[in-house]
């Protein structure tokens, strides 16, 4: 990525989040207006290319780094009975509603099943920027959206991995060992590892700070973030997930602060920004006259399913209204996981590149829904 592409992504950013916040919305917002407007779908003057999507995928995983560190562990455990409950109502909601709409639109059960699939999946990487932004991480609600998220990440793996299965689409399973066998592979894998940075870090930390090497530690958090969330990629699984992860086992370590506001530092600089404006950049308009009216339908579709799927199985299990309602709509945005089970599907010619353009443009609404709706909530908590 040129030095003016990425100058230009920082400063409209900087200009458009400091608007949006002036109206009364997230800067996030702003940050996606951003891309909207350099990208295809205004002024074409960037798109997204390998480049941006290497440095926004950064972006993703020390956001999602960020919102593990800043959570409260014991609040994490105290509420998954609530996050159990909203991932597979999150879950099973959309999935049922979009195969019965599918097949009521005339697709065969392959591609109905592919957009259950698609639209289970759940990203909360927003919600986690707005929840910190107004300090409402380590509530009730924010507690259960990231919990949720977890579990919601290992079902949304789960069911690609049988449709694949099913439908003979590439290959037979993520991993060649059957559903079953990719599942616990996963599992025991990802245990292992985050056991093993439990039993390390407080050990290796403490001897780390005291020798006298400028970003040693911070050098080091950077390493485990990547690999961490690179081996979770090769098994199937978000990396963003991986690196939230890690960052709750952080959370727990002696000099997390100083971390923290590193990480913070850096992310918010130049990598936060350049993940949301690679979101906008996505966008573009060609093509949508045939197939508006789809698009709308789905995003409703997309936004009241996660919604009230959400929204029941949290206040049935115990959160307020007011709470229930957070987590509702805190689980409404796709984004990453729903994005790369869409390009997994084009690539196994699924899908055609019309589809693939509609979906994509769904999915950057209910990211975009997400925000917006979650900020008067946040005013008035």
């Amino acid at each position: 990525m040129t030095g003016i592409t990425l100058a230009s992504m920082l400063f409209f950013a900087l200009l458009l989040g400091y608007l949006a916040e002036k109206v009364g919305l997230p800067a996030v917002v702003g940050q996606i207006g951003a891309g909207l407007v350099l990208g295809p779908a205004g002024l074409h003057f960037l798109e997204a290319n390998s480049a941006s999507e290497h440095w926004a995928e950064m972006g993703l995983l020390l956001l999602m780094f960020l919102a593990g560190i800043e959570s409260d562990f014991g609040l994490l455990k105290r509420h998954l009975k609530q996050a159990v409950a909203v991932a597979l109502a999150g879950v099973v909601t959309p999935f049922v509603v979009f195969f019965f709409f599918g097949r009521l639109m005339g697709h065969g059960n392959e591609t109905a099943l592919l957009w259950a699939v698609l639209f289970s999946a759940t990203s909360v990487s927003i919600t986690a920027q707005i929840l910190t932004e107004y300090g409402k991480l380590k509530s009730d609600a924010g507690a259960t959206i990231l919990g949720a998220a977890v579990l919601d990440d290992i079902i949304a793996v789960f069911m690609w991995t049988v449709f694949q299965t099913v439908f003979g689409v590439g290959t037979k399973s993520l991993l060649g060992l059957g559903v079953t066998g990719d599942t616990l592979f996963m599992i025991v894998v990802v245990a292992a590892v985050l056991a093993l940075l439990s039993f390390g870090l407080p050990r290796v930390l403490p001897l780390l700070s005291r020798i006298p090497q400028p970003g040693l530690v911070l050098t080091l958090t950077f390493v485990l973030i990547l690999a961490t969330a690179f081996g979770a990629e090769e098994l199937g699984l978000s990396g963003a997930i991986m690196a939230f992860m890690v960052g709750v086992i952080f959370s727990r370590q002696q000099g997390e602060a100083s971390i923290e506001h590193a990480i913070t530092l850096i992310g918010n600089t130049v990598f936060i920004p350049v993940f949301f404006v690679n979101i906008g950049l996505k966008v573009a308009f060609d093509g949508l006259g045939n197939s508006w009216i789809l698009v709308i339908a789905l995003t409703v579709l997309a936004i009241l399913t996660k919604y009230f799927g959400a929204y029941f199985s949290s206040f049935w299990t115990g959160l307020s209204k007011s709470d229930a309602t957070v987590v509702g709509i805190g689980m409404v945005s796709r984004g990453e996981m729903a994005l790369v089970i869409l390009d997994l599907a084009l690539a196994a010619s699924l899908v055609g590149r019309q589809f693939y353009t509609d979906m994509v443009l769904v999915i950057l609404l209910t990211t975009i829904f997400t925000p917006i709706a979650l900020k008067p909530l946040m005013k008035r908590g």
